[in-house]
């Protein structure tokens, strides 16, 4: 039985809560919520935890398409309401490393390459 990663996880996921299937667009926006994500919280793995906070900023990013920019949209009497990117990551600040801790996570991770070489 073949075992997905986490991100080919994640893509498939997306794929299946959006109905999206260019695999570069979904790639894309991953991608790009993925760094974010790294960056907010100083590191430059994502953890387990960390994964369902991709998902949601790819799906929020996705379904602002054309209207980014706004807070909400309304048009012949539909609406929509679009969070906020700080409102979507609000739980990630537990996550976020000090550059101290990141520090010595980097030099931890270099000196476990060096043995394994």
């Amino acid at each position: 039985m073949l075992l997905l990663s986490k991100m080919d996880n994640l893509l498939e996921e997306f794929k299946n809560l959006t109905g999206e299937t260019d695999d570069t667009l979904v790639s894309s926006f991953i991608l790009n919520s993925k760094r974010t994500v790294l960056s907010k919280t100083n590191r430059s793995e994502l953890i387990d935890d960390l994964y369902p906070f991709v998902l949601k900023l790819a799906i929020a990013r996705y379904n602002k398409q054309g209207n980014e920019g706004l807070a909400s949209y309304n048009e012949g009497g539909e609406s929509e309401s679009y969070l906020t990117e700080d409102a979507i990551l609000s739980g990630i600040t537990n996550y976020r490393l000090s550059p101290y801790a990141r520090r010595l996570q980097d030099e931890k991770k270099k000196s476990q390459d060096v043995s394994t070489e």
